[in-house]
């Protein structure tokens, strides 16, 4: 009797630990965790910071963070910053919206020239914001051994489904990249860029290590430098640009599309206070206009001097990065809300403007005019 009891027993711990073991068991088994998508976007910034854009095995490493696309081959354009902010994201479903802040120095083209964005006068980089889109899918493009990107399919992740059309480095990548660069190359006017953009880069490493690379509150003329900088630089040209320029305004701006002045210069005067409103003006250099057809009206030789007015407000509003036309309360900082009607743009930005139009252009004589046009401004640099 004792002897079967004893065996029930020891049958019933026996099955006791195996049905503890088995529950144990489940509850160790490790659970696969999935990355938030604020970490897969800063995971995407980060990389991109290091300058991985800017050499095949970064930007094969890069792509298992993208949807759909491939990474660039090559950069026509490098952004240059001291740092990014990635802010909350707005999630609809499978689908997210996120803005990030950009602190911008300036940028590279393609010859190695560096442009800087605040212009000479600032010790501090523009805020750009960029807006990006994200989704969740098992799907990805990887490199093959071949040497060919090919779809894989995997655990679903979110991924980045619209990325900035360029690179945004750091300074400390972007010197890498322009010192690499020059020692490959053999053309002198970009070995001459690249000392150039050395020299300019290497002095913006002391201001990146600041505690604070912006002021709490810019001054009106910050603001407006800024603004002009960026619009002088083409931003206006573009929906992205137009989107970062608007930042800057109380009402997102209108300009004429038939006339564009080129400027080869501009300075901004200081401005008169009145309680929250401020005015101030800028001087351009005005060296013409183009039309809508190309063509371009040349101002006296030299270039004149023409004036114009900007309005500014102290306003605390800020815009919710959603399109739901939401705003938000922030710290007050001066915006423009009154500003002129037409775009300028710098002499080599209309080069380049008036160069993509005209090879895109079917008609006949907006590409004379381009011709002509891309010919007289050549002689303005």
């Amino acid at each position: 009797m004792n002897s079967t009891f004893g065996i029930m027993r020891n049958a019933l711990v026996t099955t006791a630990l195996i049905t503890f073991a088995v529950f144990a068991t489940k509850a160790q088994t490790p659970v696969v965790q999935q990355n938030s998508l604020e970490e897969i976007l800063e995971r995407f910034c980060k990389m991109d910071a290091e300058g991985k854009q800017l050499a095949p095995e970064g930007r094969s490493e890069m792509a298992v963070l993208l949807f759909g696309q491939k990474p660039p081959a090559e950069n026509r354009e490098i952004t240059v910053v001291k740092d990014y902010v990635v802010r909350a994201p707005e999630i609809r479903g499978d689908t997210a919206q996120i803005a990030v802040d950009y602190n911008v120095w300036g940028r590279l083209d393609s010859s190695l020239h560096f442009s800087r964005l605040g212009g000479p006068l600032l010790n501090y980089p523009i805020q750009v914001t960029e807006y990006i889109t994200m989704i969740r899918s098992d799907k990805h493009l990887e490199l093959g051994s071949d040497g060919r990107w090919q779809e894989v399919k995997g655990v679903p992740e979110w991924r980045i489904r619209s990325a900035p059309s360029a690179p945004h480095v750091s300074v400390e990548a972007a010197i890498r990249y322009v010192q690499e660069l020059r020692s490959r190359s053999k053309d002198p006017i970009i070995k001459e860029n690249a000392d150039s953009a050395i020299a300019s880069l290497t002095a913006l490493l002391p201001l990146s290590f600041r505690a604070s690379a912006r002021p709490i509150q810019q001054s009106p003329v910050d603001v407006v430098s800024q603004f002009v900088a960026m619009e002088t630089n083409g931003s206006g040209l573009t929906a992205i640009g137009q989107k970062q320029l608007d930042a800057f305004l109380v009402q997102p701006t209108s300009w004429r599309g038939d006339k564009i002045h080129v400027a080869n210069d501009f300075a901004v005067s200081n401005s008169v206070y009145s309680g929250s409103k401020a005015e101030l003006y800028v001087e351009y250099i005005a060296m013409g206009e183009l039309d809508s057809s190309l063509r371009f009206t040349s101002a006296v030789p030299g270039g004149s001097k023409v004036r114009e007015g900007y309005k500014l407000t102290l306003d605390n509003k800020y815009a919710v990065p959603n399109g739901s036309g939401k705003e938000m309360i922030g710290p007050g900082r001066w915006k423009i809300e009154d500003s002129p009607s037409e775009q300028w743009i710098a002499v080599n930005v209309a080069i380049r403007y008036v160069t993509e139009l005209r090879d895109k252009t079917t008609d006949p004589a907006i590409r004379k005019n381009g011709d002509q046009t891309i010919a007289k401004l050549n002689t303005l640099h």
